[in-house]
């Protein structure tokens, strides 16, 4: 394996560290349109600790494409600008909002005028980001796009594979948000709760099944060929994941089921990541020839086994520190 293949790997780590833990942040959201205080701040409770550092991993796939994929970076960003653009108003938007809404909400007093204006501009933020982050998914599946961006600014928002691929990360975001709020519910002893999000895990699943296999008919035939070659593991073990999460949630396991619903969307992306290999614009841009040169490539890639080798434990004692904080 080479430096090249290193940082490649390191890039979908990222992003599925991101679609898993930051996935489940922003189906949070979607969950927090509902006027049930108990579930609002069951929502808050469990994302009050990581929010923040969930977008680590954001920031780790950025950094690693910048360095060592410089061409790469630069093509992507010219192909995917709108979606790119909407992700990121999205994330600012929703971090400004949770804030602002926390803040004008005290403890046992009047909420503050606007409030309530924030909490809809949190969930419609929390919809727009996974939505926009799924198109452009979608869109460099689709084979359509042009290095030079010329095949259309907003190609991702019309063509019907990134739009499905936009719906179908969204719903994965609303499956694993509500499977983690399940067990949380479990944790404080809420049996009401508990059913609530039960129902709602089992429903935006089955949701997200649907949508998987509906992108399969959209999906271009050498993309299709290379899914069903290379990427078969990564699509069995999110089939896998996704169908025995169902029935572990039907059995109220819930918290083998929050292991089993990870793995779903983590094999999608690795499928899909399979399936693109070795292009990053898909017969136009090789990701090879879009690398830095490998007198960069290996110091870069050292780097970032060290600094992961520091983030990834602080991140577990984080999780475990303020999970386990007393209310």
């Amino acid at each position: 394996m080479t430096a090249i293949d290193g940082l490649a790997l390191m890039v979908l780590a990222g992003l599925t560290a991101y679609a898993v833990l930051g996935g489940a942040d922003f189906g949070a959201g979607l969950w927090d349109v509902t006027r049930s205080r108990a579930q609002r701040e069951l929502v808050v409770r469990a994302m009050a600790p990581v929010w923040e550092a969930n977008h680590v991993w954001l920031i780790f796939v950025v950094i690693t494409l910048f360095t060592g994929f410089p061409g790469a970076f630069g093509v992507l960003s010219r192909a995917l600008v709108a979606p790119v653009s909407v992700a990121l108003l999205g994330i600012v938007l929703r971090g400004a909002a949770f804030v602002f809404r926390q803040y004008g909400a005290p403890d046992g007093g009047r909420p503050v005028r606007g409030t309530r204006f924030w909490g809809r501009v949190f969930a419609v933020s929390s919809l727009a980001t996974p939505f926009a982050f799924g198109t452009a998914a979608g869109a460099l599946a689709s084979g359509e796009l042009r290095a030079d961006g010329s095949a259309g600014l907003w190609l991702p928002f019309v063509k019907p594979l990134p739009l499905v691929a936009g719906l179908l990360a969204v719903a994965c975001c609303a499956y694993l948000a509500a499977v983690y709020l399940s067990r949380d519910a479990e944790r404080i002893g809420s049996k009401e709760l508990v059913a609530r999000f039960r129902r709602r895990a089992l429903g935006s699943g089955v949701v997200a099944g649907a949508l998987a296999l509906g992108a399969l008919p959209l999906l271009p035939p050498a993309l299709a060929g290379a899914l069903t070659r290379v990427g078969l593991p990564a699509v069995a073990v999110s089939a896998v994941g996704g169908v025995l999460g169902l029935a572990l949630l039907w059995r109220r396991r819930h918290s083998w089921a929050r292991v089993a619903a990870a793995a779903a969307p983590a094999g999608l992306l690795g499928g899909w990541a399979l399936a693109l290999h070795p292009w990053v614009l898909p017969g136009h841009v090789e990701l090879a020839e879009s690398a830095a040169p490998p007198v960069i490539a290996g110091p870069v890639l050292a780097v970032l086994l060290t600094g992961l080798a520091i983030v990834a434990p602080c991140y577990l004692f984080m999780l475990r520190t303020l999970r386990a904080r007393p209310d």
